[in-house]
């Protein structure tokens, strides 16, 4: 969006290129050209330089800011390829836990089961025993 922004900003401004050659346009005639005085050819060198000045600022900003934004998406991308395997890992890791709650709970049952087996058995054999004594 900045970027975005910013190129609307430089396509408002006009191409500093472009500006340079209405300066050098907008005198009628060579000959008139000519008969400008030292300052003013100074005024004209000036702003020239001043223009190239700013256009390299611009592109320098631009390629500083294209470089950033670079460098935020490949982080971004890297830290959603980190999420997806961490989410991975957590989803056999859940699904491993879930096989052994499972094995767990059938291992209970049995262990239940069996218990009351034992149970009644030992109840059986202590009702035996009470009536041999």
């Amino acid at each position: 969006v900045q970027l975005q922004d910013r190129s609307e900003r430089l396509y408002r401004l006009g191409d500093p290129q472009e500006r340079t050659g209405k300066l050098a346009g907008s005198k009628p005639d060579p000959s008139a050209r000519m008969g400008l005085s030292e300052e003013e050819k100074l005024k004209i060198s000036k702003e020239l330089v001043d223009l190239q000045i700013e256009t390299n600022r611009m592109k320098e900003q631009y390629e500083t800011e294209n470089f950033e934004l670079k460098n935020m998406i490949l982080a971004l991308e890297n830290r959603v390829r980190e999420l997806e395997l961490c989410s991975q890992r957590v989803t056999g890791e859940r699904d491993a836990l879930q096989e052994r709650l499972q094995a767990l709970e059938t291992s209970r049952k049995e262990l239940a089961d069996e218990y009351i087996i034992l149970k009644s058995n030992y109840l059986a054999l202590g009702r035996e025993l009470d009536q041999e004594v």
